[in-house]
This record gives structure tokens, sequence and C-alpha cells, in this order.
């Protein structure tokens, strides 16, 4: 895999050495999806699970054998990324399409689901949300079709962006109706509609749901995104909160006074609500610049942190949130990073919504090419495994096809690509982090730090006279998205700097010391509120 960009990456405790065993395993392939592999338009990737013997991805391919009909495609690679087994699923009446990152899920070793929509053509055109079952071997055990048309006229599009398994194994649907209306719908384990509910908010707006948790309470949240429509036009994500037969109890808006986008919604391990969007900072024309922006709310809908990460960019776009076990936060998208080339990118934050580590990955290097990650989960091994499609533009050759990267827990797709592992020390009772000669306390810091740069390790390596350097140092703070926020001359002859950082948020940031044309040390340490 090749790194179109490669972000400055600030991890702390790299002394847990679960992610850097023998065994880990690092790959970038991309997939063919297409039934037909001699005559595909296109394919990708917006679903993967792990299973106990690899992973199995879902996503969509259009071929030519079958005159550009859509199907739903299910590859089985083992963990080293080799295709195991591949099937696909759809017919010549309809077009079939998966939902957003979420719509494939696994509820045990035998039995899967994929929701989506299912769009017919002739004689009259009008979508049908869907829900497949199939069984371990990827077997359909059975189809279900949610028409929403109330009368003889076949005029109603109904679309499932997500699925969610509940408590007691139903399950809750995300949607939209008309493209215009939330769509929450619930059902049985086998499918079987138990209620559904819509939701629309102001005569000129148009509201789609796109993702669905049920929240600790037994209700439910539904994430989606309103579109006004005027002059200035705006876009807000949304959180519909509804008790567990679908009365709304709350509707909230997290946009800010530009176009933003859509909310995607995961439980977070203390059991509050995890949104992730993007925010419009300002607009370029009708193009909004937005940065990453990740919201924790409680079931009441009140704001516990609302953060922003990264600099703002246009066609920026969040496509997935996940909330881990040990309480952090994985998020996953992608940006331009140098326009018009699009790389795929993934944040991680701890559960206070402070930074730990961000890095954007490609596998197409063209100027004009995708590079596009839909999802991503944890894997057994500590490790992530992300899903996507690349679009090649020339000199890039070939088609667009599902892509799939497999990284360790610090977003690395090979070992030892994080350059800045530094060592742990006691000075005088202190912990002191040092990375050859430059040395940093206390880590982490809350309102300064202290900095030292060792004379005896820089000796023969830059000219001094009468034991003092000749040369300019400079200190230089950088976040984890590699922007500069601090910059501080050092004083040497092992002689401490103090920098006061109180006015640095929370989370990583990497120290790199730096004379006139060179990076001598960089050390890595937190800032804790």
């Amino acid at each position: 895999m090749r790194f179109i960009y490669l972000s400055i990456i600030l991890v702390f405790f790299l002394t847990n050495l679960r992610f850097t065993y023998s065994q880990q395993v690092y790959f970038s392939n991309t997939y063919n999806l297409c039934q037909n592999y001699e005559n595909e338009a296109w394919s990708g990737a917006d679903g993967i699970i792990q299973l106990e013997d690899g992973y199995v991805i879902s996503g969509y391919s259009v071929d030519t054998v079958y005159f550009w009909w859509r199907r739903i495609p299910i590859l089985k690679i083992n963990y080293e990324g080799i295709p195991i087994s591949f099937k696909s699923f759809g017919d010549t009446n309809a077009d079939y399409y998966t939902g957003v990152s979420g719509s494939f899920l696994k509820k045990n070793d035998n039995q899967f689901y994929i929701a989506g929509v299912k769009e017919f053509w002739q004689p009259e055109n009008y979508a049908v949300g869907y829900l497949m079952s199939f069984d371990s071997n990827f077997d359909t055990n059975w189809t279900k079709i949610y028409n929403l048309n109330k009368d003889l006229i076949n005029d109603t599009n109904a679309n499932f962006s997500q699925v969610a398994i509940c408590s007691n194994q139903d399950l809750i649907f995300a949607g939209s109706m008309n493209g215009s209306h939330l769509l929450l719908l619930r059902t049985d384990s086998s499918g079987n509609t138990l209620w559904s509910k819509l939701f629309h908010y102001g005569s000129y707006s148009l509201c789609t749901g796109y993702s669905v948790i049920q929240t600790s309470d037994g209700g439910f949240a539904l994430g989606g995104f309103q579109y006004t429509i005027g002059q200035p036009e705006t876009g807000d994500p949304m959180i519909v909160k509804t008790d567990s037969l679908g009365n709304q109890q709350w509707v909230k808006y997290l946009g800010g006074n530009y176009e933003d986008n859509k909310a995607m919604l995961s439980q977070a391990k203390d059991g509050t609500i995890i949104m992730g969007s993007t925010y419009g900072e300002y607009m370029n024309g009708d193009v909004p610049i937005s940065d990453i922006n990740l919201v924790k709310l409680n079931n009441s809908g009140t704001v516990i942190w609302d953060k922003k990460y990264g600099s703002s960019i246009q066609y920026n776009y969040l496509l997935n949130v996940r909330a881990l076990p040990n309480g952090d936060i994985i998020a996953v998208g992608k940006r331009p990073d140098v326009f018009p080339h699009y790389a795929g990118w993934i944040l991680k934050v701890n559960e206070n919504g402070d930074s730990l580590w961000y890095r954007e990955y490609s596998y197409l290097n063209g100027e004009y090419s995708i590079n596009h990650l839909s999802d991503v989960i944890l894997s057994s091994d500590n490790g992530l495994i992300a899903c996507g499609y690349v679009t090649p533009m020339a000199p890039d050759t070939g088609n667009r096809d599902a892509w799939v990267i497999k990284l360790d827990s610090i977003g690395c797709d090979s070992a030892g690509c994080d350059t800045t592992v530094e060592i742990k020390e006691q000075h005088g009772g202190l912990e002191v982090w040092r990375l050859g000669g430059l040395e940093i306390w206390p880590n982490p810091a809350r309102e300064q730090i202290h900095v030292r740069l060792n004379r005896d390790e820089l000796h023969g390596r830059w000219n001094m006279d009468d034991g003092r350097f000749n040369k300019d140092f400079i200190l230089v703070i950088y976040d984890i998205f590699g922007q500069e926020v601090m910059k501080s001359k050092v004083f040497l002859q092992n002689r401490m700097t103090s920098l006061n950082i109180s006015d640095l948020p929370s989370g990583f940031y990497l120290a790199s010391c730096k004379d006139s044309r060179n990076r001598i040390y960089s050390v890595k340490f937190i800032v804790r509120k």
C-alpha cells in the first residue's frame, strides 16, 4: 500500500506490544466484485465482518453481462486477504443497492443480514426496502420486501440506509421515504414488520435517515440529514430520539450556519450517543469547507462534548463512526489530500474526544484518482480492517474496484511505520520521555511541558564551539493532523526550556526539534485537562 500523505501520528503507550507481535498481518488489496470478472463496469465495498477464519465483505457491483443491473456481491477472504469464496445476488428486473456503512450485520455464526434498496424501473419506477438473511455459507435463508406504497399506483420510494440488532434480537431500520421523510421501522428477528414511523420537519426541507442505534434506555436514536431549500440553502445533521415504540421524545440539530453533512451514530461504552459528521466552517461558492465533527450526547439530548478535528477542506466526508469496547471511538471517511486526488482517512479519539491518532491512506496515486474508505472495524488481533473502493484515473489504470486495507492498532499499514518511538526514563523521581537527544516531561501534561536538548547526544553531529552549539534550534509543536500549533527557541547546554501549553486542547502532540534544515528529534506527548 502506498501512502499519499502520512500524517504525524501521536501514540502514547507503545509499550503495549499486542499490535507488534510477529503474527500481525498487513495488506492493502483491491477486488473485482462482479459476477463475471471479464465484464466488469465497477464495484465497491461498504461493509465488512470478521469471521473465525477471515473476513467477509459486502458491497455493490455493476457488470455488462446483465445489462448494467446493480447486484449485491459477498466476498470472503482469509486473514491474509486472499479470496476464498464469492457469491452475487440480484436479478434482471431491478437494481439492488446496499445501505450505507452498517447495513451488513452478523447476528451469530449462522445468520447474517444485509439491508438496502430494491429499485424497479418498469412499468413504474419505484423503490422498496429489502432485508436479506444469509446462513454461514452466505446462501439466502429468506428475503423480505418493505413497500410503503398505500395505493395501487407504485410511486413511493422506501429506502433502507442502515439496520441494527436490538437487545431482544428484533431489527431496527433507518431510512427515508421519497427523499423527504425520515423512516424508522422495527421488525422481529424474522423480518416481520412490527411498526414504522415517519418524521418530517419544516415546509421547505428534505429529511433523510442514515443511521440508527438502540439507546441504553430502550428507545432509539435515528441519525439523519435535513436539507433546507432556499437562499442560502443549508444542511444539518440531525438526531431524532424516540421511545421503544418509535414515538418522538426530542429532535436535535447539530450543525452550524453553513452546510454540514449527515449524522452517523454509535452507542458509546458508557451508554451515551456518539454522532459523527462534518462541520461546515464556511462556504466556497456552494461547496462547504468542512472539518471532522464528533459529538457525545446523553439520552436526554444534552451535549456532553462537541469537538472539531483537523483542517477544514472542501469535499470532506465522514462515512461512519464506531465506538470500541474500550471506550475509544474511530471514524472513517475520505477527503482530498492534494486536490483533486482523494485519500481515505481514519481518526481515533478516546472516550473524552481527545485525539489519539489520524492517518490518510491511498492505494492509487494518480492526480485525479479516488481512494474511498466506507467503514472500519476492530479486528481480533487488536488491529483494524477498513473497506471502500478505488477509482483509477490516468495514469492509474483499471476499473473501480473494492478496496480492503488491514492495519495495526495505531493505523499503520506496515510494521514500524511510526518512527517516533521514545523511551521512558526516570530522572530525579520524574518520568522523562526521550528520543535521542530530545527530552520532555511531564507526560501527560496539563499546564506546561519542560524540554531539554541533550548536548552529549548530539556531540559530533552538529558543529560546536567551546562546547556550545553554533546553530539556532527551534522547537515546533504539531497536532495529530500535522498542523503547527506552537513554536519556540530551545535553550541549549543541557538547560531546560519550559513551554506554556494551557491553551492546547486535550489530545496527542509531537514536539519536534529542528535547525534551519533538519528535524533532529521528535517526541510525542499528551495534553490532558
